[in-house]
């Protein structure tokens, strides 16, 4: 075990200055150089990880997180709840930029997922991802092992646990989902600890506001960021949930159900995203012009409406209405 970890530290000290990044996994090349120190002896009472990248991927930003050594080409299962920065060059709030220093503030003792590890005894370090914006892109995975010297640890807390919903159901940390344009989502929030949790747009894509979550956009990506403050009893939590930015769905709404014969009723003249729709009817007895209809007979008029997309806000609309006529 001594030998081991002798061995690692080495390798470890050896890294330490420049890291031209190369293959964690045997197919891909890495783009990203990261210098830093120190990545050996660390104090186990708490201490700063100071670096900074001398090369930065052009595809995506990067998530840098305190992890347990992965097995073989899979990402680590466990990763720190708390310790982990979003390096990006698109800015923003809660954000790192690739071109100034990292600091990276590391613990003994990390808790991912309910899962706590004790780094003086289990293989820890930096893991270097992609971030949201490409989450199947594995080709810039890079673990960086650290150590740390024999003392005593720093006390250490359990970390808060928060559950954020969106609409009812529980959005997971670090993984997107989709948003659609101007739909609005419900978003609730809850720590174990019963302390308050701060929600905040990290991107002007989207817009957050008392409780609710709207995308401005029907293209690119967004990231909702949570935190607590932490207590005497119970460490600071924070996080961020991603979301890929799809159109809208236009609607049509105020269509009468029923139309008198011989006797013209209009229809909405604009969808819910100020689109001009335009409508055709499908049977003779029923006349359409413009936005006016009318009946000759008994029958159910079927009207084909349908309106324009707009690209990176909302998709076309083509739907058959049926309206009564008596």
């Amino acid at each position: 075990m001594f030998k081991s970890r002798k061995k690692a530290s080495v390798l470890a000290l050896v890294l330490a200055l420049v890291i031209p990044v190369t293959a964690a996994l045997p197919t891909y090349a890495e783009t990203f150089a990261f210098a830093s120190s120190p990545l050996t002896n660390i104090d186990p009472a708490g201490a700063t990880i100071n670096g900074g990248f001398t090369a930065f991927p052009t595809t995506a930003g990067m998530y840098i997180q305190q992890c347990i050594a992965p097995v073989g080409n899979a990402r680590p299962v466990t990763c720190s709840d708390t310790i982990q920065l979003w390096v990006t060059a698109a800015g923003g709030p809660g954000t790192t930029s690739p071109t100034g220093p990292i600091a990276l503030k590391v613990a003994s003792s990390i808790t991912g997922r309910g899962t706590t590890v004790d780094c003086t005894t289990t293989q820890c370090g930096l893991f270097f991802r992609l971030d949201h914006t490409a989450p199947t892109d594995f080709s810039e995975d890079k673990f960086l092992p650290i150590t740390f010297k024999s003392g005593a640890a720093a006390a250490s807390l359990a970390a808060d646990v928060v559950e954020v919903t969106r609409n009812g159901k529980a959005l997971v940390r670090n993984v997107p989902s989709n948003l659609r344009y101007r739909a609005t989502s419900k978003i609730v929030a809850t720590a174990q600890s019963g302390l308050p949790v701060t929600l905040t747009s990290l991107t002007p894509e989207c817009t957050f506001s008392n409780g609710e979550l709207i995308a401005l956009k029907g293209s690119g990506q967004c990231a909702l960021a949570y935190s607590t403050a932490g207590n005497a009893t119970t460490a600071a939590a924070s996080g961020n949930f991603p979301f890929i930015l799809v159109p809208g769905t236009q609607k049509i709404s105020g269509v009468s159900k029923l139309l008198k014969r011989n006797k013209p009723k209009a229809l909405p003249l604009e969808t819910n995203f100020g689109a001009e729709i335009k409508y055709k009817s499908k049977n003779k007895n029923c006349i359409v012009e413009f936005i006016l209809v009318e009946a000759k007979k008994t029958t159910t008029c079927k009207i084909t409406a349908t309106a324009p997309a707009k690209a990176g806000m909302w998709e076309a609309l083509k739907v058959t209405l049926k309206i009564q006529a008596k």
